[in-house]
């Protein structure tokens, strides 16, 4: 792909501009979003992330046409090879801090079979097809999301499956941050169905640039009944992702609304 191969001081300036575009667009509600999460935030910190964040925000959109070409650390990668010699699949449900799929596109190069999940592109049919084409060059598989039938059969094909779960989806109620809201449970669901290990990952940066790639072993807590369990396990899930990003609030994507804050402000303006 040509835009690969662009030079740094053309991603730099798409990024410094898109930024600066996200947050007059949408930095009312970063700034709503944080004040909710971190309720004990000052106002001037509180700019300082949301402005952070969406210069993250931007570079991790623009990253994947050149996701060969950034610099990482990978960690942990005994606890995923443990994983993966159970023999069962892996189910890694990641959050959004770091460039999409850059941990998915490093276990593969560490000989790890994996697949990523990505959207269905029916908003933007034409970003999808190339998403979908970077992928493909940076020798990362994938499986559309709305195909839960594929993601078991790379799980039962023994591949480690890539899903996000920080982002809103009506398949099971929690908090997150003490708002009551809903997650993405199918990849509890799956792991609970086919016995398969479950890793947590996120990313964080090093002052040097260098993305550090982290993996945790998450072990399911059965419940009464199968439901309970699931419910319980992503409230479990979803309390690690908040401590992440406590530690590193601008790696996350607080412009996107995930608290759906943006009605609620123009009711209040």
């Amino acid at each position: 792909m040509a835009l690969s191969y662009l030079p740094d001081v053309f991603w730099n300036g798409m990024s410094q501009f898109g930024a600066w575009l996200l947050d007059r667009q949408k930095g009312h509600i970063a700034r709503a979003s944080i004040k909710l999460a971190l309720p004990d935030t000052e106002p001037q910190h509180s700019h300082q992330i949301a402005r952070a964040s969406a210069r993250h925000s931007l570079n991790y959109a623009l990253s994947l046409p050149r996701l060969k070409h950034i610099s990482y650390q990978l960690h942990d990668l005994t606890t995923v090879q443990e994983a993966v010699a159970e023999d069962r699949g892996v189910i890694i449900i990641s959050l959004h801090t770091g460039p999409p799929d850059l941990g998915t596109m490093a276990l593969t190069r560490a000989g790890i079979h994996t697949k990523t999940v990505i959207g269905a592109g029916k908003q933007s049919p034409w970003l999808n097809s190339l998403g979908r084409s970077a992928l493909q060059r940076a020798g990362i598989q994938f499986i559309q999301r709305g195909n839960p039938t594929a993601v078991l059969q790379a799980i039962k094909q023994k591949y480690a499956v890539f899903l996000y779960s920080d982002m809103r989806a009506k398949e099971m109620p929690v908090t997150f941050f003490g708002q009551e809201t809903s997650a993405p449970a199918s990849g509890i669901y799956a792991a609970m169905l086919s016995k398969t290990p479950i890793l947590f990952h996120y990313c964080t940066l090093a002052e040097n640039g260098e993305w550090q790639l982290w993996f945790e072993r998450f072990d399911i807590e059965l419940k009464d009944n199968r439901n309970d369990s699931v419910q319980h396990n992503l409230q479990r899930l979803i309390h690690k992702m908040e401590a992440v990003i406590k530690n590193h609030p601008e790696l996350w994507i607080w412009h996107y609304d995930r608290f759906k804050l943006k009605k609620k402000i123009r009711k209040r303006s």
